[in-house]
């Protein structure tokens, strides 16, 4: 009988090492995802607890309407606003600090009026030299519109200063951390936000206004006219 020959192709032995070397790559390829997994969970559940221990509860829900996108945003410092900020939006609810004193500044309060919203900052040398002119668009305007001036990412003393100092008299709030003025997508300073009785945003303006550009913007959004 013929002793059968055992001895493998010669192309065998090296068929098996790159096979072993692929497998090995392989776990290896398993082995680094799992690991940044675990990696990218760890750092959430950190950022979380960041938040956590800020005491910030900043939230986010987007949601479908009508084919549009619904913002809904809480933010914390006491500042709480609800809806679409951008501008042909409509935001629904808005809460603010007050500059001066321990209560609220709130959306629903302006008795469907339409409400010029501004920005200013002791920081900022464009905003101290626009605010005399809201005053006087302010006082033009009677009770047609009310006019809102909103510190942000300020300090309150020197934002309380800064008011007394330009004479304004209308109301005041504070965006402590400038939540309110990113939802708005403000990048610079100032920015003036026209709003409308029923909340739509018809204009997010950044930058200083003249008290005839004022004045037109005025007219153009709210169909109110006042002389200069």
């Amino acid at each position: 009988m013929r002793r059968r020959d055992r001895r493998r192709a010669p192309g065998h032995a090296r068929v098996t090492k790159a096979g072993q070397e692929e497998r090995l790559a392989r776990k290896r390829e398993r082995r680094e995802a799992a690991r940044a997994e675990r990696e990218q969970v760890a750092r959430r559940r950190r950022r979380v607890a960041r938040l956590r221990r800020a005491g910030f509860g900043a939230a986010v829900a987007l949601a479908v309407v009508a084919g549009g996108v619904l913002l809904v945003r809480s933010a914390g410092g006491g500042v709480s606003f609800e809806g679409d900020l951008r501008k042909g939006g409509r935001i629904a609810s808005l809460s603010l600090p007050e500059l001066e004193g321990d209560g609220s500044v709130e959306l629903a309060d302006l008795d469907g009026k339409p409400l010029v919203l501004n920005f200013f900052a002791s920081w900022c040398p464009n905003c101290i030299a626009e605010m005399p002119r809201f005053q006087q668009a302010y006082q033009a305007v009677g009770d047609r519109v009310e006019f809102l001036g909103v510190s942000q990412s300020d300090p309150v003393r020197a934002s309380i200063d800064i008011a007394n100092e330009t004479g304004i008299t209308y109301q005041t709030a504070i965006d402590r951390h400038g939540d309110l003025f990113r939802g708005f997508g403000g990048l610079g300073m100032p920015v003036t936000v026209f709003i409308q009785p029923d909340g739509t945003i018809s204009e997010v303006f950044t930058g200083e206004l003249s008290a005839e550009a004022l004045a037109g913007m005025i007219q153009q959004h709210f169909g109110v006219t006042y002389q200069v």
